[in-house]
């Protein structure tokens, strides 16, 4: 038996090399038959990261580094301790990695629960518990870039805005227990000591590499998503979700699956829709709080440095979803 599921394992993991190799070479072979649509896909993402996410990201990786490394955070966490504690089974410092995730979006979260991991203010068991309800998005990206940027409608931006934060708060009281009997498994610890290191410097140096990072993730997803939908490799997947789902429109369907891809990419296809707002907030609701595979990646960069386990990561945000979509459809019935 033993032999047998050793030979499964084997034969599975042989096929996903394959697959995966073939996927990049075929992404080389594009680069060099199209490379100018490469090169204007790859300039647009970078585009977006330049006058969108470095201003708005960096000063918040540095200032809540800064305040990582300093210690300064669990005193400032302190208010929010009988709330975590009782709610998530988690310290006060989760209370401020929600702040500052809803403030700033996507990957601070992620960022800032390896960044206080590292620096043993929290263990294993509630970095798990903690990311259930701070992998959020920002106010600034659903307000300001989709609501009002692509759908001109503020009303749709509170909406989505709502069912995203509060279904992160009923995401994390799904795994409030998860990893409570087992706070230390498979991760080593590292050692904080102030007085051994120029903290500034490797403030700056961190925060740098995780922009830079987020920043390679953008263009390249915008790169592939261009090329999917250029050579229409999305067709045969989307033709086969209409099939399955008769009332399913086929616009909508490839919006979403750009958005699974590229969020900023779904989002600004659904605003050329001309959806009405009920069901432009259901779905963009749902799109933000499962964040698309770039930012999952984003996420998983941050999270696999200390073993964070990334098929729970991609359950919680599928839960995170179907929350968010839920409360979407009860807010949509007042507030649109």
């Amino acid at each position: 038996m033993q032999l047998i599921f050793g030979l499964n394992y084997f034969i599975l993991k042989k096929s996903t090399l394959i697959l995966i190799t073939s996927t990049i070479l075929f992404f080389i072979i594009i680069l060099v038959i199209s490379p100018k649509l490469c090169i204007e896909a790859c300039f647009s993402g970078l585009n977006v990261w330049a006058t969108s996410l470095l201003p708005a990201l960096l000063p918040f990786f540095i200032f809540t580094k800064l305040l990582s490394e300093l210690g300064v955070i669990n005193t400032m966490s302190s208010v929010f301790s009988p709330i975590t504690k009782k709610l998530y089974n988690t310290s006060g410092i989760s209370g401020y990695i929600y702040l500052m995730s809803i403030l700033s979006g996507y990957p601070v979260g992620a960022k800032l629960t390896c960044d206080l991991y590292k620096n043993n203010q929290i263990d294993i068991g509630q970095a798990h518990r903690i990311i259930a309800f701070t992998s959020t998005s920002g106010p600034l990206f659903i307000l300001g870039t989709v609501a009002i940027g692509m759908f001109n409608n503020p009303k749709i931006g509170y909406v989505v805005i709502i069912s995203h934060f509060v279904g992160a708060l009923l995401n994390g009281l799904l795994y409030r227990k998860y990893l409570t009997k087992s706070p230390t498994v498979g991760v080593e610890k590292l050692e904080f000591n102030k007085s051994n290191k120029n903290i500034l410097e490797e403030t700056m140096y961190s925060s740098i590499k995780s922009i830079l990072i987020v920043g390679g993730y953008v263009s390249l997803f915008f790169m592939i998503i261009t090329v999917l939908n250029h050579y229409n490799i999305l067709n045969p997947i989307n033709f086969l979700i209409c099939k399955l789902i008769p009332f399913a429109n086929p616009s909508v369907v490839s919006a979403i699956s750009n958005g699974v891809i590229e969020l900023t990419k779904g989002c600004l296809d659904l605003s050329t829709l001309n959806l009405s707002p009920q069901i432009s907030a259901t779905i963009l609701s749902g799109l933000v709080s499962f964040g698309g595979i770039s930012i999952f990646l984003q996420a998983s960069t941050f999270l696999k440095s200390i073993n964070i386990n990334l098929k729970y990561y991609f359950f919680q945000k599928i839960t995170h979803t179907i929350l968010s979509v839920l409360i979407s459809l009860m807010l949509c019935t007042f507030m649109l």
